[in-house]
């Protein structure tokens, strides 16, 4: 099922349209009386589609209309282990290269208002084309006593919290309720809003067990900047998605009910993107090793790694995931440097990191020529059997899911 299928059918739900179309490959043979009603709690209880569930399950938020998000915590792991290593990648979300803005730019942050200007970058998913928009953050800071405004892009340790976050939702994530009063396509009505309720604590713990720690005040800061740096989205057609609001369109403290603005113990809320959230409703989103991906140090190597994860599904120990050098720097916007000879060799060495990290077994690189000059890199990824193993899973878990979003279309038209 392709992303873009998918997305349409989303459009054509949250406009109130039926959707006729089925997949053929989807066709449930259950030995059982269907349920009685298309409620969340009645198709949830049904066994034979019943995701199996942790030694110990960990407890999510269940809300009254809260299958979608009940499909998005579920997990294949059997293990606690295996669960805490274990989150999703947004499809559409992961391939917007929101992160890479400073790559982009050339700079990161700045007193200069004028060096860190808003962002604009166009890149191509599923055959659309599509325009990024980043306004920078606006933020305190202080350098010898003095206070001063700093402007700045989205970084890598803003990346590993929002990864922390998605990982802490699959736990503790909610439907917020949503002040929106249209749809994508101008329609009136509401869509699914998502969130998240955290500690900073819980932030802290999260990074440290990937060997990534950072400072209370580090955290603090990352919040701060997801909150104030504005995404837009573009598509160049009507076909694609387009979504305008903060990463985090919204953070609250609790400190109304007591908690100061530095316990690290007090709750916080976010809100995500809506594309994010769009994302979560639709099952656009694939399970993958979280563990192995944030703790790799380079961003050109953990941009890479989930590129193999998303895009490589028939990824084996003899069947490579192609990615062509040029195609990863448009994609990303990153590796822009002034002498492409080092770009490259970044690259292939970046790449060849994961053979190490147990992520890919082998890798061919090889060099596109026009008459002596080498113009591109074609790198050809094995999988290692630990990764095989895993994207197998993950396709199961797809699979059942896709069965069970299936069942409850056919059970709402025929209730309509």
């Amino acid at each position: 099922m392709s992303n873009k299928g998918d997305w349409n059918r989303l459009r054509a739900s949250l406009k109130g349209a039926r959707n006729s179309e089925q997949d053929d490959s989807a066709n449930l043979e259950l030995n059982l009386s269907l349920p009685v009603s298309g409620k969340p709690e009645h198709v949830a209880e049904l066994p034979t589609l019943k995701m199996p569930e942790a030694v110990m399950p960990v407890e999510v938020v269940k809300t009254a209309e809260g299958q979608e998000l009940r499909d998005f915590q579920s997990s294949l792991t059997n293990t606690t282990e295996e669960r805490e290593k274990t989150s999703n990648l947004l499809h559409f979300w992961e391939r917007i290269p929101r992160y890479h803005c400073g790559h982009i730019r050339g700079v990161t942050s700045s007193t200069d208002a004028k060096q860190v200007d808003i962002v604009n970058y166009t890149f191509e998913d599923s055959g659309e084309r599509y325009t990024l928009e980043m306004t920078p953050a606006q933020v305190r800071i202080e350098e010898d006593g003095v206070e001063q405004t700093l402007f700045c892009y989205p970084d890598s340790t803003d990346e590993l919290v929002e990864l922390a976050l998605i990982k802490i939702a699959m736990e503790n994530g909610d439907i917020l309720e949503s002040n929106a009063s249209s749809r994508p396509g101008g329609q009136g009505g509401r869509f699914p809003s998502y969130g998240v309720h955290f500690t900073i604590n819980q932030l802290m713990e999260m990074l440290r067990t990937w060997n990534r720690s950072r400072t209370y005040a580090s955290i603090r800061r990352s919040l701060d900047v997801l909150h104030k740096c504005n995404l837009s989205i573009e598509s160049d057609s009507y076909r694609g998605i387009s979504a305008s609001a903060p990463i985090l369109s919204e953070l609250i403290s609790y400190k109304q009910n007591g908690f100061r603005g530095y316990d690290r113990n007090g709750y916080w809320t976010a809100r995500f993107h809506p594309i994010v959230s769009l994302g979560i409703h639709a099952g656009l989103y694939q399970q993958f090793n979280l563990y192995r991906t944030a703790t790799l140090k380079s961003s050109v190597s953990q941009s890479i790694a989930k590129l193999v994860v998303l895009e490589g599904r028939n990824i084996s120990t003899t069947t490579p995931y192609v990615l062509h050098f040029s195609r990863f720097r448009e994609m990303t916007g990153m590796l822009n440097y002034k002498r492409a000879g080092q770009a490259r060799s970044k690259f292939c060495t970046d790449i060849k990191a994961l053979i190490k990290e147990g992520m890919l077994a082998d890798v061919e690189l090889i060099e596109i020529k026009r008459g002596k000059r080498v113009v591109d890199i074609e790198a050809r990824m094995y999988a290692s059997a630990t990764l095989v193993k895993e994207m197998k899973a993950s396709h199961k878990r797809a699979s059942i899911l896709q069965q069970r979003r299936h069942l409850r279309a056919q059970l709402v038209t025929r209730s309509c």
